[in-house]
């Protein structure tokens, strides 16, 4: 939470903006475009939709636009992850192992970048952990249903952790035991049925309207994967948790759930980097699997002591990168929505340009979206907040409008006024 007063990112404006702060609690499910000029398919995949509903719920009953309030559930979500995989890992591998694995997710850059925003990662990784270590005990009708409802959620926060219930049953497919597999059969079903529920309309809507750009393949993305996985873009980082990963496949080579579980995410990275090859492929879409390599972490340190050092180290140098841009405001939003209000307040005409309104739309709705040169007559003042716009109109604009005054953020933004 250090800095959680900072301005939206772009992923998490758009949320707010589209699927959050809104009049319908349906909103949550991409039902509808908010934005007159935004279609709703546009912006879909921003939806992290058990998230945007807990958010809606949240600016429903208060009516809050605090970044500091919705950013709280995605920590919660995140230190829980950290507090459920020490207390397992420190239980099966020692007190030092659990807690160099907990210090590893804390720390790990992937992690922690995508748990303070409004996004749904941290959320998803608590619900795949929690529904990991409830398999991982002993089964009851109740403790199935816990563990349905857990696994559903996350997969109805972000649609990838599907990939962990195909882990699961790879994993209880190793026992040979059909009694086993037919026990959970029925749990499997209902976290699917309530995962897909939650994301259906927006995937159908996604494929049949074709609101994905087309495909791209991207060469190096196994490799990014991995190393970001454990500590990119860290150098030294990587370095260190790499080589204890490495060590761990050894120390574990002969565990059949390792390599049933190893194969069932490598398949599913195959499909999506060389099958669907969507246009957008991060290796966020993978942040449940950081438990997972806290878990390699916590088996190289139990049967090499040594190796707490190594991780702690990696942990010290991630932490130090990353304290630059605690609170640095990664966009300006706020400072574009109060130069949009002085224009406003002045008789003037302040004007974004398409594509634009969807995220300064967090913040403020008082300035009109032009999309093409004959537009910009009607403005007073263009107000360039992003990268993801036409940048042949931001120049056109840039040229008609020459006094330009910045917005510092990590990345700025720009009033453009005659």
């Amino acid at each position: 939470m250090i800095g959680s007063n900072r301005s939206f990112g772009y992923d998490a404006a758009a949320t707010f903006a589209n699927f959050v702060a809104t009049p319908s609690l349906w909103d949550a499910f991409a039902v509808h475009s908010v934005l007159p000029t935004i279609p709703v398919k546009q912006v879909a995949s921003n939806d992290h939709v058990l998230l945007s509903f807990l958010s809606h719920a949240i600016y429903s009953a208060t009516g809050s636009r605090s970044e500091v309030v919705y950013r709280l559930l995605p920590a919660l979500a995140a230190g829980g992850t950290v507090a459920l995989t020490t207390s397992a890992l420190a239980q099966r591998f020692g007190m030092l192992a659990g807690f160099c694995a907990g210090l590893f997710i804390a720390t790990d850059p992937l992690f922690v970048e995508n748990s303070r925003d409004l996004r749904g990662y941290s959320l998803a990784t608590f619900g795949a952990v929690l529904a990991t270590l409830i398999l991982a005990g002993r089964w009851t009708r109740w403790r199935l249903v816990a563990y349905a409802l857990a696994l559903g959620l996350a997969i109805a926060t972000q649609l990838f952790v599907i990939v962990v219930l195909l882990a699961h049953a790879s994993w209880i497919a190793t026992r040979r035991s059909w009694p086993q597999l037919r026990q959970l059969a029925p749990a499997w079903v209902a976290a699917a049925a309530i995962g897909v529920a939650a994301n259906a309309n927006i995937q159908l809507m996604e494929f049949l309207q074709h609101g994905y750009p087309a495909g791209v393949f991207y060469p190096t993305f196994p490799r990014d994967l991995v190393l970001f996985l454990v500590g990119a873009p860290v150098l030294l980082t990587v370095g260190l948790w790499l080589s204890t990963a490495g060590l761990a496949l050894w120390r574990l080579r002969a565990e059949p759930w390792l390599w049933a579980a190893s194969l069932t995410a490598a398949v599913a990275v195959a499909v999506l980097w060389l099958g669907l090859r969507p246009a957008y492929l991060y290796p966020r879409f993978f942040i449940f699997l950081v438990p997972a390599c806290a878990l390699l972490m916590a088996a190289a340190i139990a049967r090499w002591k040594v190796l707490a050092v190594v991780v702690a180290a990696g942990s010290v140098v991630a932490a130090w990168s990353q304290v630059a841009l605690y609170s640095e405001d990664p966009l300006a939003l706020p400072q574009a929505a109060a130069a949009v209000e002085r224009i406003r307040a002045s008789g003037g005409r302040a004007c974004v340009i398409h594509s634009d309104e969807q995220i300064l739309a967090a913040y403020t709705n008082d300035f009109a979206v032009v999309s093409t040169p004959d537009q910009l007559a009607a403005c007073d003042a263009v107000v360039v907040v992003s990268w993801g716009i036409d940048l042949s109109l931001r120049d056109v604009a840039a040229r008609e409008f020459p006094r330009a005054t910045a917005l510092h953020a990590y990345y700025p933004a720009v009033v453009l006024e005659r």
